[in-house]
């Protein structure tokens, strides 16, 4: 079985070679991991169109910092360099431009550097984190400004900390969750009236001896030598946080040796509810340089989104690399990277999806927003993603199939399949896959029901050994009584005769 499987394999990788073809233009080097080894893949997504000044009809871009897209596909651009607000229809056509702000009489303008930006759909209102005035426009899309929110007073927020909000995200029900420069407790939950209802997802640190040790000391030594200390275990404050129709919040953070994980995805109480022991982008192979690594080599998660399917992509800025995962944090794809040509980047800022599942991405020094939607390849690992997650194994395989035809390397497609032979009862054949694919948990699980069906059919014709015993000894019996009975009939006759 394992040849036949290797064998597969490897005219899977054959037809590959010509598929690939197809997406040759395409000057990312996309790859994926096979365990922790990052190893080539075939293009996941490819350019659509770029966005610049031409496309949009308006002035070029300038060290913009965020964008949001609606449901329409409406794109809002927070242009920081211009000092304004750029809107987009979802032909990537302009369609607004917002430079001033009206309050109560008075003109409000942007300062250049504001990072933030949402836009609430159900009110029509744009939230606007203007991050060197210290505030929050709330502002309708013709400029005309509702609130503007300050600091909340609140005798939790430190005094001598300005205010300067970096990223916003509104709920449902109408709460900010602001993240401000040298905040890092959370982001601040703020009502619609400005008042302050506390911090809201905490990065939690990670337990190591090293910590516990710190701690220990720290509960021995005084306030003056714990001052002097040069160690810290501070959590990190969010880089950038991100609303999902399903109402969790996900969030990146900077890497750091005392945090849990730079990405998270939080439930109602500010918990992460990702799995513990996930890493996410290159940090493993960046954990694994130690002490050689460079600075350059540090991820930077910088942004995070979240498509209609439960699939989110984050963005790696140092690399330009955007890493799409599924919900139960599945690595499906990796792509992008720092360069010039059509497809890399320079330094990517802010990305966001589209109702088509395309990624927009925002370069900050290209001055252009890069749309890229999913290959032939792409779709075909979404598509048995999706059925795979809804516990749809069997019809999974068509798909999953047509992924390792394209790309043998893809081990995710191994796993999906043998799942999809476990539910259909073909364990030996979901052995081979999992064993192919290094998934050790189900492979050992598969090797278990190969095992009790053995027993299971060894069981049968032991039993089926057993009953013919038994008939056999049960009828030996049976048949000498019988005999005996007719032997001393007979004796008894012969003795009537004689007399």
């Amino acid at each position: 079985m394992k040849r036949i499987i290797i064998t597969l394999t490897a005219i899977f990788l054959a037809l590959s070679l010509c598929t690939q073809t197809a997406y040759a233009f395409q000057p990312d080097e996309a790859y994926t991991y096979d365990g922790s080894e990052a190893v080539p893949s075939t293009n996941v997504f490819q350019v659509n169109t770029i966005i610049d000044g031409t496309v949009m009809g308006c002035a070029n871009l300038k060290s913009a910092q965020d964008i949001f897209v609606d449901s329409r596909d409406w794109i809002y651009i927070l242009d920081s360099g211009n000092c304004r607000i750029v809107v987009l229809d979802e032909n990537y056509h302009c369609v607004r431009e917002l430079t001033e702000f009206n309050y109560e009489g008075t003109v409000l303008t942007l300062a250049e550097g504001a990072q933030g930006l949402f836009f609430q759909e159900s009110t029509g209102y744009l939230y606007i984190a203007d991050t060197k005035n210290n505030r929050v426009l709330l502002s309708d899309l013709d400029g005309s400004v509702k609130k503007v929110y300050e600091k909340p007073e609140s005798a939790l927020l430190d005094a001598s900390v300005p205010y300067a909000p970096r990223k916003i995200i509104v709920d449902n029900m109408g709460l900010m969750y602001v993240t401000s420069v040298n905040v890092n407790t959370g982001a601040l939950l703020i009502d619609s009236e400005n008042n302050f209802l506390g911090f809201y997802g905490t990065n939690a640190i990670k337990e190591t001896w090293e910590i516990a040790l710190e701690y220990m000391w720290r509960s021995i030594l005084t306030d003056e030598q714990n001052a002097q200390s040069q160690y810290s275990f501070q959590p990190t404050e969010f880089n950038n946080i991100f609303w999902s129709e399903e109402r969790f919040v996900y969030a990146v953070s900077p890497v750091s040796d005392t945090i849990a994980s730079p990405v998270v995805k939080l439930n109602a109480l500010g918990n992460n509810v990702f799995p513990g022991d996930t890493t996410f982008g290159d940090l493993a192979l960046f954990q694994e340089l130690g002490d050689t690594a460079k600075a350059n080599e540090m991820p930077l998660f910088s942004d995070i989104t979240v498509d209609n399917e439960g699939v989110f992509t984050i963005l790696d800025t140092n690399k330009g690399r955007l890493y799409q995962y599924d919900d139960s944090c599945n690595l499906l794809a990796v792509f992008g990277g720092i360069g010039a040509q059509r497809g890399l980047f320079t330094t990517p800022i802010s990305i966001e999806s589209d109702s088509k599942n395309q990624i927009l991405v925002l370069d900050a020094d290209k001055n252009t927003i890069t749309v890229m939607n999913q290959t032939y390849y792409g779709k075909k690992i979404r598509e048995a993603t999706v059925l795979h997650n809804e516990g749809l194994y069997e019809e999974a395989l068509e798909p999953w199939f047509e992924v390792v035809r394209m790309n043998a390397n893809y081990s995710l497609a191994y796993v999906g399949i043998g799942k999809a032979y476990m539910e259909l009862g073909e364990y030996e054949l979901a052995k081979e896959y999992f064993k192919v694919a290094g998934d050790r948990e189900n492979y050992s699980e598969a090797k278990e029901m190969v095992r009790s069906e053995k027993i299971r059919e060894s069981f049968a014709g032991i039993a089926a050994c057993v009953i013919i015993g038994m008939v056999v000894i049960l009828g030996y019996d049976f048949f000498k009584k019988q005999i005996l009975k007719i032997r001393k009939a007979v004796t008894a006759k012969k003795g009537e005769v004689k007399r």
